[in-house]
């Protein structure tokens, strides 16, 4: 599982590796400053898109939801996620929450008819800041015109523009747009393992958007549906077993929904108590105001 770290080790992390990612004439740099980037605003169905005028007053149909927390055998401790996915007029919208005791992570995800994300944002706050805003940094991901570009407010109210290329090593296809996205927790990927469909043994591979950390990814990567496992730590239910990026294991239900993983994440109910006490909030998170 990657948690998020502590912002100054992020931050210093981030520097390096954007330092080493310009050095040498054979390396290519995959966050590309730019001076102004699309601002095609929230989402809406006019073009195509998801939502429209009308669905910030949609609830939508809950197609899945989870409350997910570290266990007894998770190598991170005091983890926890509330996540809510809908089905809305025109698409999918994924919203969550995952807090551990250095940072607090509120992302909303939005999707096609197909699931194919179209948008996503996110805001990171530190438990414990004296500020209002809990030194927020929020950064916003327009994948609509095909292209990724990301805009980023920190802590400090500097706005940063960029666009993100594709790395790794399986070379994306000409014109490939991105077809998942991973962001802090576990329930964001339901979506991914809702749009696979893969029959046990089956194996899909995405152009995929990974913003869990300071320094975003793009790259294709797989997606294997493994042997339904009966699971002990969840009184023995049968649950539909992922691994993507070939190392990261996930545990869904019948409906693809994310119920937890093998580093212990699982589900809040099946957990002894107490949970960890909810971190501040800061203010709702409100995404229409990006960053």
């Amino acid at each position: 599982m990657t948690l998020p770290s502590p912002r100054r080790s992020l931050e210093v992390a981030a520097a390096v590796v954007f330092a080493l990612a310009g050095a040498g004439t054979g390396c290519r740099r995959k966050h590309v400053p730019v001076t102004e980037s699309p601002e095609l605003g929230y989402p809406s169905c006019r073009g195509g898109d998801a939502g429209d005028a009308g669905e910030a007053d949609d609830p939508g149909v809950v197609v899945g939801s989870g409350h997910i927390r570290s266990g007894p055998y998770s190598a991170e401790r005091d983890v926890v996620e509330r996540f809510d996915f809908r089905r809305t007029a025109c698409g999918y919208t994924f919203r969550s929450r995952q807090e551990w005791p250095r940072e607090a992570s509120d992302i909303e995800v939005r999707y096609d008819a197909d699931l194919r994300p179209l948008w996503a944002w996110k805001r990171m706050t530190i438990p414990g800041s004296p500020r209002a805003d809990g030194a927020a940094e929020t950064r916003r991901y327009e994948l609509r015109t095909g292209d990724v570009f990301i805009k980023r407010r920190g802590a400090d109210e500097v706005v940063a523009l960029e666009r993100l290329l594709p790395g790794g090593r399986r070379k994306a296809p000409e014109g490939a747009r991105v077809g998942a996205v991973i962001g802090p927790g576990r329930g964001v990927l339901s979506a991914w393992l809702r749009r696979a469909k893969l029959a046990v043994g089956g194996k899909d591979y995405e152009l995929v958007l990974d913003f869990r950390s300071a320094v975003e990814t793009l790259e294709v990567a797989s997606l294997e549906r493994n042997d339904d496992r009966f699971e002990p730590t969840l009184g023995g239910q049968r649950v539909r077993v992922y691994t993507f990026y070939g190392s990261e294991t996930v545990f869904a239900d019948d409906d693809d929904v994310v119920i937890g993983d093998l580093a212990g994440m699982r589900p809040s109910d099946s957990l002894p108590p107490p949970e960890p006490a909810s971190l501040p909030m800061y203010g709702d998170p409100d995404p229409r105001r990006g960053p």
